[in-house]
C-alpha cells in the first residue's frame, strides 16, 4: 500500500537489474513504481501523476528521450532524471533541453543517486 506522505517516483529502465537496484535504494523513502520500457512509462504517465521520473535513455521501442518529452509536454512541472551508460556532452545537453532536471551517467553510486533525487525533490 502506498504511503501518502511519501513522494512518488516512476523508474523506467529496460534492464531488470537496474530497475531492481533503483527500487531497492529508493523504496524506503519514496513510493516507487516501475516501468520496463518507455511505452509502459507513457501509459503510466497518462494514468497517474508522479513527483519524479527516472528514465534510462536507450531503450527498445520508445526511448527515454521520448519519455522526457512526453512527461514535460504533459506537465511542465515534472521533474525528470535521465540515466544512461551512453553519456556525451550531446546526450546530456539534449536531455536537459528536452526538460530533464538532471543526468546521471552509469555507473553511478548510491550516494550520487540519492543526492540527485534529493535535489530534484526538495522536502
Amino acid at each position: 500500500m502506498a504511503d501518502s506522505d511519501k513522494k512518488s517516483v516512476l523508474i523506467v529502465d529496460d534492464e531488470e537489474i537496474i530497475r531492481s537496484f533503483l527500487y531497492e535504494v529508493l523504496s524506503e523513502d519514496y513510493n516507487v513504481t516501475l516501468a520496463t520500457d518507455g511505452d509502459e512509462a507513457i501509459d503510466k504517465l497518462g494514468a497517474n501523476k508522479y513527483d519524479l521520473i527516472i528514465t534510462d535513455l536507450k531503450m527498445p521501442r520508445v526511448s527515454g528521450e521520448e519519455v522526457v518529452k512526453f512527461a514535460c509536454e504533459s506537465d511542465p512541472d515534472y521533474k525528470v532524471i535521465v540515466i544512461s551508460g551512453f553519456s556525451s556532452l550531446y546526450t546530456v545537453s539534449q536531455s536537459i533541453n528536452n526538460g530533464a532536471c538532471a543526468f546521471l551517467s552509469k555507473p553511478f553510486s548510491i550516494k550520487e543517486l540519492k543526492q540527485t533525487v534529493s535535489n530534484a525533490l526538495p522536502a
